[in-house]
């Protein structure tokens, strides 16, 4: 058994040049098993009609783990010959507490199920569900977090990444000495034309293995089931080397909607999720036409993190957010931060505790922008979360 392979290493692990030499044909078991301790202000809890009943403080054990997400995963290669391999990876997620599959409804059993090809010359190619390419340039240098599994719990981001998982997709990866490629096509499943609930995108990173910079950006495009309205995400950031023990990164996230966009049944959001990410309105799970939801929406993040011993891992991380809506009542802001601190017991296990603080303005109070996660979404103007925990991965 090893340990899960970086969010992005699909794409790292594609090289062009000719003589690199294939392993034998393999079968790997891996994944996290992670509990974490949340306690929350002002968490609010919903009626069965979706609006707020009351809100209050919190102290649970998180569903879907504390400082990474709980998961395992199979993932295989064989050897085909002339420099081809098979791969495919299956993926599920988890709820610690009683072993429940996520998410609840059984909608992903597995959240990654793909299939493809690897050829010493082309790349990676694979079909299935999979990472959309804004989640992939964003792992491979200015998440947030990313001395850990890029599946943190508090991770406003994700939201703005599009849950960072697509189905249908096509995706190809490929690298070029310290250059990676990406690109990415879902098949729409909509009524009438496959463009319809389609999305399609590119990346690009620049990832010197021991380099002083990482620099990476991508550009998504999603269509509606219904229409041909639209929702973009571009995306670009660095990460900077400072000395032996540190590293600054910094990224900007911007999402474009149009007013009609409401439905996208290959994503992971359904009418509901989205009218609480502030997405649309509840008028317009009706009438699409009604103005309403954000049409802009921008993020710029940034984070330091600080190695003081080989052992213990210290990390600071900020995220602000400003939206404008199609109408007032969507214009917002938000400004979020974060302390982490992680100890490693060994190579596979660690101690962790962080703290957040979430600050929400205007059309901004209501939604999720904690990322796609156990976190409680509150209707209150701000919220605080400190998480204490243990992770194991295999």
């Amino acid at each position: 058994m090893t340990r899960r392979v970086p969010l992005a290493a699909a794409a790292l692990a594609l090289p062009l040049c000719a003589g690199t030499a294939w392993a034998q044909s393999t079968l790997t078991l891996y994944g996290t098993v992670d509990a974490g301790l949340r306690y929350e202000t002002h968490a609010t809890d919903y009626g069965a009609d979706g609006t707020p009943v009351n809100t209050r403080s919190r102290l649970r054990m998180t569903r879907e783990g504390g400082m990474s997400e709980s998961f395992w995963g199979v993932k295989g290669t064989e050897d085909l010959g002339g420099g081809l391999q098979a791969i495919f990876q299956l993926e599920s997620h988890f709820d610690l507490r009683n072993g429940d599959p996520l998410p609840k409804d059984g909608s992903q059993y597995m959240q990654i199920a793909s299939v493809g090809l690897v050829s010493q010359s082309w790349g990676q190619l694979t079909l299935g569900r999979q990472y959309n390419v804004a989640m992939e340039a964003a792992s491979l240098a200015y998440g947030s977090n990313l001395w850990a599994d890029y599946f943190n719990a508090f991770k406003p981001e994700h939201t703005l990444l599009a849950a960072s998982k697509t189905n249908n997709m096509i995706h190809w990866g490929a690298q070029l000495g310290d250059v990676v490629l990406l690109a990415q096509y879902a098949i729409g499943e909509g009524e009438g034309s496959s463009k319809r609930g389609s999305q399609y995108g590119a990346g690009v990173a620049y990832v010197p293995e021991n380099g002083p910079v990482k620099l990476a950006g991508a550009l998504m495009r999603t269509k509606d089931d219904n229409t041909n309205a639209k929702f973009d995400i571009y995306t670009a950031g660095a990460q900077f080397r400072l000395g032996e023990s540190a590293t600054l990164q910094a990224g900007y996230i911007e999402n474009r909607r149009d007013n009609n966009f409401t439905s996208f049944a290959n994503g992971p959001f359904s009418a509901i999720d989205l009218a609480g990410l502030g997405i649309i309105s509840p008028a317009q799970t009706v009438d699409p036409s009604i103005p309403g939801g954000f049409s802009k929406r921008r993020m710029i993040l940034g984070g330091i993190t600080y190695k003081p011993t080989p052992l213990l891992t210290l990390a600071a991380n900020v995220w602000f957010t400003r939206q404008r809506g199609y109408t007032s009542d969507f214009d917002g802001s938000a400004s979020q931060y974060q302390l982490v601190a992680g100890y490693a017991l060994s190579k596979r296990t660690m101690l962790y505790a962080e703290i957040d603080h979430s600050v929400y303005r205007g059309g901004l109070i209501g939604a999720q922008l904690v990322g796609i996660n156990a976190q409680s979404p509150t209707v209150a103007r701000t919220q605080t979360g400190t998480t204490v925990g243990i992770r194991h991965t295999f």
